[in-house]
């Protein structure tokens, strides 16, 4: 299936495919033949590569991203608080977590489960024959 070669090829290296791709450049196979066999562009495996021959590691930098400022409970915890009542607002959410966060990131933890906000109506839709009876009343 080419899409998902295509969808592979852009994953991070696994920890074993760094591993086997340094293993089978140091036995002196090409760099196009270990792409095809580890299944990763060229260019990926140029670059385990030359990090092992530069670096003497293979293991992958720590990311740039802020940190994180829930731990995984915390996130169960907001999304047990959007099942369990679906009209709970944000900001209901973050004074019960008792964590610092932006209104923005439970809405983000609430997307990963597929949960959408749901919010009470204000008053119940009308219906066209709704509105004429009302005008004729």
């Amino acid at each position: 299936m080419p899409g998902k070669r295509a969808t592979r090829h852009f994953l991070q290296l696994s920890e074993f495919e760094r591993g086997l791709i340094i293993g089978m450049k140091t036995a002196g196979r090409s760099t196009r033949r270990v792409a095809g066999q580890v299944d990763r562009s060229e260019c990926a495996v140029r670059n385990c590569w030359e990090q092992w021959t530069r670096k003497g590691t293979h293991a992958r930098r720590a990311g740039s991203g802020a940190s994180r400022k829930t731990t995984r409970r915390d996130d169960r915890m907001i999304v047990m608080q959007a099942l369990v009542d679906p009209t709970v607002t944000r900001s209901t959410i973050r004074a019960d977590v008792g964590v610092a966060i932006f209104k923005e990131t439970i809405s983000r933890h609430l997307a990963e489960e597929n949960l959408k906000s749901k919010r009470p109506f204000r008053a119940l839709p009308l219906t066209r024959e709704h509105r004429q009876l009302r005008l004729q009343w």
